[in-house]
C-alpha cells in the first residue's frame, strides 16, 4: 500500500522544524513504500531471529511507519555475561522501513558498527531498539555516508537499567536530508552514557542530530560532545535535551555543541537543552559556532603550510577529539581516515 505522505513529519512540529521530511519525501523516492532487509554480520554466540512483531518500539511518528510497513523485526540477544569479542556489524540500510531490536543480557557487552549507506533517490527509515540489562555495556560506532540524493531517518531507543554503560560514535556526511535521532531512557542507578558525534557537510546536504536523555533515577553521568562543520549551502541541526526528573538526584551530565561554518551560505541551527527538576545535580550545556582562528592560520601560513592544508588541519584537530576515547583503534583510524578524506587532507 503506498504511503500517505501526509503522516510524515513537517517543520510544523515542533521537533522537526528544520528537517522537513515531507517536503523532501516524493512518491518516486525507491524504498517509501516497502521494507528494508538489513545485513548483520554476527560475532559467535550473538543468535538472531526474525518475527512480525514483539519489539517494544519507540513512539516517534516515523516509528509508527516503520511499524506498518516494515513487517518484521529483527531481534539480535547477547546472552547473559556474554563478552562478544569481534562486532555485530550491520549493513544493508538503503532503503525501505526496518525495524531492529538488541536485547543484551546482564552484564553482557557487545561492540556494533553501523554502515548507513543507501541507494541513491531512496528512503530509509530504521527505528532500531537496544535494551541494556543490568551491568551490560555497548559501543556504538554509526557510520553515515549516503549519496547526496538519499533521504534518511534512523531513530534509536536505548534503555538502560542499573550499571550499564553506552559509547556512542556518530560520524555523518548528511544526505538530501537526514536525521540520526537518540532517544535514552534511564531506569536503573549508575548507568554511565558517552553520546559523541560529528558532522562534515557540504554542496546542499542536510543533516539533523537530535538526542533525548530521560534521567528518572540517581547517581548517572551522562557527556554528550558534538562537532559539525559546514561549507557551500550545507544545513546542520543539533537538537540535543537532557530531562532530568526529580528522583533523578546526584546526576552529573554535561552537553556541547560546537560548529565550524566555512562559507557564509551555510546554515547551522542549534538548540541544546536541561529541563531539571532534582535539586543536588551538576548540569551543563554549551553551544559555540564559529569560524577557523585566523591566527592560526596566519601562524601556520607564517611557517610555509599551504592555505588549504592549513585549513585542513586546523579543521581535522577541531572535529577529531570527539572519537578519542574510542575503544576499537583500527575503526578509530578508519573514522579519522574518512574525515580526512572528506577534508582533502
Amino acid at each position: 500500500m503506498p504511503l500517505d505522505l501526509n503522516t510524515l513529519p513537517t517543520r510544523r512540529d515542533e521537533a522537526w522544524k528544520w528537517t522537513d521530511v515531507r517536503a523532501v519525501a516524493k512518491e518516486d523516492r525507491g524504498g517509501l513504500s516497502a521494507a528494508g532487509l538489513p545485513k548483520f554480520t554476527l560475532p559467535d554466540g550473538v543468535s538472531i531471529s526474525e518475527a512480525s512483531d514483539g519489539a517494544s518500539q519507540t513512539d516517534t511518528p516515523m516509528a509508527s511507519l516503520a511499524r506498518s510497513i516494515s513487517g518484521a523485526v529483527w531481534t539480535v540477544t547477547v546472552p547473559e555475561g556474554f563478552n562478544a569479542k569481534d562486532p555485530l556489524v550491520i549493513e544493508g540500510l538503503s532503503r525501505g522501513h526496518i525495524r531492529i531490536h538488541l536485547v543484551l543480557g546482564k552484564g553482557a557487552s557487545l561492540s556494533v558498527i553501523e554502515h548507513h549507506a543507501g541507494d541513491a533517490s531512496s528512503f530509509v527509515n530504521l527505528d532500531m531498539v537496544i535494551d541494556l540489562s543490568e551491568g551490560a555495556s555497548i559501543e556504538r560506532a554509526i557510520i553515515h555516508d549516503d549519496p547526496e540524493s538519499c533521504l534518511r531517518v534512523a531513530t534509536t531507543h536505548i534503555t538502560a537499567w542499573a550499571g550499564a554503560k553506552i559509547n556512542q560514535y556518530a560520524l555523518s556526511f548528511g544526505g538530501d536530508l537526514s536525521r540520526l535521532e537518540t532517544r535514552v531512557a534511564v531506569m536503573g542507578k549508575e548507568v554511565e552514557a558517552v553520546l559523541n558525534g560529528a558532522y562534515l557537510l557540504g554542496a546542499k546536504r542536510h543533516v539533523d542530530m537530535t538526542s533525548y536523555i530521560d534521567l528518572a533515577v540517581p547517581h548517572c553521568t551522562i557527556r554528550q560532545a558534538v562537532k559539525g562543520v559546514v561549507k557551500d549551502k550545507a544545513r546542520g541541526v543539533f537538537q540535543g535535551k537532557f530531562h532530568v526528573r526529580r528522583p533523578a538526584q546526584n546526576t552529573d551530565a554535561e552537553m556541547r555543541h560546537d560548529a565550524l561554518m566555512l562559507s557564509d551560505t551555510a546554515e547551522i541551527r542549534s538548540k541544546p537543552e536541561l529541563e531539571i527538576y532534582a535539586d543536588d545535580v551538576a548540569c551543563a550545556h554549551g553551544n559555540t559556532i564559529g569560524q577557523l582562528d585566523e591566527s592560526a592560520l596566519f601562524y601556520m601560513r607564517q611557517r610555509g603550510i599551504p592555505v588549504a592544508q592549513a585549513r585542513a588541519l586546523l579543521t581535522e584537530a577541531f572535529v577529531a577529539d570527539v572519537f578519542d576515547d574510542m575503544s576499537d583503534e583500527p575503526l578509530q583510524e578508519s573514522v579519522l581516515g574518512k574525515i580526512r578524506e572528506w577534508l582533502g587532507a
